[in-house]
């Protein structure tokens, strides 16, 4: 960029620049992969395969939504089943493993549209059902218990929401105002389906220019296991703590 660049330069680079981040695109043989500004529940970006075929081409999310099923510990059943209905939705085919349409090379775009569509719609019908009561219940207690500590003027009512550094808007459990921040408590049973939205809203949230306080409240820290590194960069308290121990990991 020259000196004599003008605004209208800068914003053109930085729109080029963030597109050229926001989707990219990999050869591996005959195959391409195209990753997409989609995220699944553990942060990883939604991505499609791309194979010549004799007559055009097949796109295909290449079994991720089925292995991001795996990992969430869904039912048996579950990817197959989800991913029925969602593709007679959406108009696209599935395997036991696999979401994908036979297309042209015209229709590429549109193809890949809706594979990566269908795929994510599968992992977030199927995250959302391995939301258990429990968080639920936990989430309600942890409000109430905010309250008391903090005070009804400093606490969101219900559930609250915060645009995070992507500008996807995350549910949250409850947000407290201070008058010089803002403290996010999420409640988190050790369920991988919700550890995993707690870590990808914790992630985008501290990315943020003037990021809050982020704090995981959990009922027992043993029953994590590995997966407690996945709430990192969040507080981590369990629900039995002092109200001291809320009023630090808000500071």
């Amino acid at each position: 960029m020259t000196m004599g660049a003008t605004n209208a330069d800068r914003v053109k680079l930085a729109v080029e620049t963030t597109a050229r981040e926001l989707v990219r695109t990999e050869q591996i043989g005959e195959s391409w992969y195209i990753n997409l500004p989609l995220l699944y529940p553990d942060g990883s970006f939604v991505t499609v395969r791309v194979d010549p075929t004799p007559g055009g081409i097949r796109v295909s999310d290449d079994g991720f939504a089925y292995r991001e099923a795996e990992d969430l510990e869904a039912p048996k059943g579950s990817f197959k089943r989800t991913a029925s209905a969602v593709a007679e939705q959406m108009g696209v085919l599935v395997n036991s493993h696999a979401i994908f349409v036979e297309s042209s090379t015209d229709m590429l775009e549109r193809a890949v549209h809706d594979v990566a569509e269908a795929s994510w719609r599968v992992v977030d019908r199927i995250s959302q059902r391995m939301l258990s009561d429990d968080d639920e219940a936990l989430s309600e207690a942890l409000t109430s218990r905010l309250l008391e500590v903090f005070g009804p003027n400093s606490v969101d009512p219900n559930k609250s929401t915060l645009l995070g550094a992507s500008t996807n808007e995350w549910t949250l459990s409850a947000v407290v105002r201070l008058p010089d921040r803002i403290a996010v408590f999420q409640a988190v049973s050790d369920h991988a389906a919700s550890v995993y939205k707690a870590s990808t809203a914790f992630r985008d949230l501290s990315e943020l220019h003037n990021p809050p306080r982020l704090v995981a409240v959990v009922k027992d820290l043993a029953s994590f296991g590995p997966k407690l590194s996945l709430l990192v960069p969040g507080k981590v308290i369990q629900e039995q703590q002092p109200d001291s121990d809320f009023r630090r990991a808000a500071a």
